[in-house]
């Protein structure tokens, strides 16, 4: 394959977070143009191999790195080291772990033109956190070369605060007393063959502020400048479907049920709904969203929202297999030196599935 002057992405990993975020990728490039997608299966199995046709459709070029099999079941390929040569960004959706093990082998020569590494989810060692829109001055002046996006439940629990300010998330010292968080997690990804919990499993607390779901939100603020008083508790459920987070705020003013649903419906990355059960509002997604999915950053089931003066009760689900890909598809823009502009969003705030 000849030599491009048009800039890559190279993504590594094509399962539940890898393969949607490649999809989108190449929705966006054969939209707006100005870069390619190269995709690197992890260790790809014959089951695989239709999700990985569907993205050679939509254009995008698949990579054999030399061990994972890609050229057992496709006749066309570019090797790892001409995929990287035309990529300025490096967005490693690996399974668990995967990515952190691999940051030693980020700094060999055959990745020296990469501008930022991105890992998803869990990789905490990687790089700073990354969520957006709040984390976006983070890549404007003298971005870091490694970071990770912040996890589905992370992206909620923003969400769940992005209502309560207007422009800036240092806002929120001025407004919010303090947060209290249920992370009710869903044990296995509805994808994957791993086992599911018997009954509800407690998620330990790790410090004076409770679980790590209170502490990856505060290092999100702590980037900014700022912490809030917050507290998290967990436990795991033998459901497949979706995590659900009640949150329980304490505020320095009153507010109106009907401002903050206001607020929630003019926010382009969070959902409504008057669905009472997750597994009701996994299915809405599946029937109604692109790919099956609802790619905003946390969905309000308005039905058990209470707003009492000073304080704000309620739950919020988690798309888990979709809240992150928008904040990862800004940060692969600014990577690749694109302009994330108002074509960008509103195309990505229009796969939003805003009422469920």
């Amino acid at each position: 394959m000849g030599e491009t002057k048009i800039p890559g992405v190279y993504l590594r990993g094509t399962g539940v977070i890898g393969w949607p975020l490649a999809s989108l990728l190449l929705l966006l490039k054969n939209k707006f143009g100005g870069f390619q997608v190269f995709v690197e299966p992890y260790k790809l199995q014959k089951s695989e191999i239709p999700q990985i046709l569907s993205l050679l459709e939509k254009g995008g070029i698949i990579v054999d790195d030399g061990s994972n099999g890609v050229r057992n079941f496709f006749p066309e390929w570019i090797s790892k080291q001409d995929a990287l040569s035309q990529s300025l960004v490096v967005c490693d959706s690996s399974p668990p772990g995967v990515a952190d093990k691999r940051k030693s082998e980020y700094s060999e020569p055959i990745y020296d033109q990469i501008k930022i590494f991105i890992a998803q989810g869990s990789e905490h060692s990687f790089g700073p956190q990354f969520l957006y829109p709040e984390s976006s001055p983070l890549l404007e002046k003298n971005p870091p070369k490694f970071i990770h996006v912040s996890t589905c439940n992370t992206h909620t629990l923003a969400g769940i605060l992005r209502p309560f300010y207007s422009e800036k998330p240092q806002e929120l010292t001025n407004i919010l007393e303090e947060a209290d968080f249920f992370v009710i997690r869903r044990d296995a990804d509805m994808a994957k063959n791993d086992p599911h919990v018997t009954g509800p499993l407690l998620v330990l607390p790790e410090s004076p502020t409770g679980t790590h779901h209170g502490r990856l939100l505060n290092e999100v603020y702590e980037e900014l400048g700022f912490k809030i008083k917050l507290g998290s508790s967990s436990v795991t459920i033998n459901s497949p479907y979706m995590h659900l987070i009640r949150f329980h705020l304490r505020l320095k003013r009153e507010v109106t049920k009907e401002w903050l649903v206001t607020k929630i419906d003019n926010d382009p990355f969070l959902s409504t709904t008057e669905l009472v059960s997750t597994n009701s509002i996994f299915s809405s997604g599946r029937d109604r969203g692109l790919y099956g999915r609802i790619f905003s950053h946390a969905v309000f089931p308005l039905s058990a929202l209470e707003v009492n003066g000073k304080e704000v009760r309620g739950y919020a689900a988690t798309p888990g297999d979709s809240n992150v890909h928008i904040s990862s598809i800004y940060a692969v823009y600014k990577g690749l030196g694109l302009s994330f502009g108002p074509e960008t969003e509103a195309f990505l705030a229009g796969i939003v599935l805003k009422e469920v």
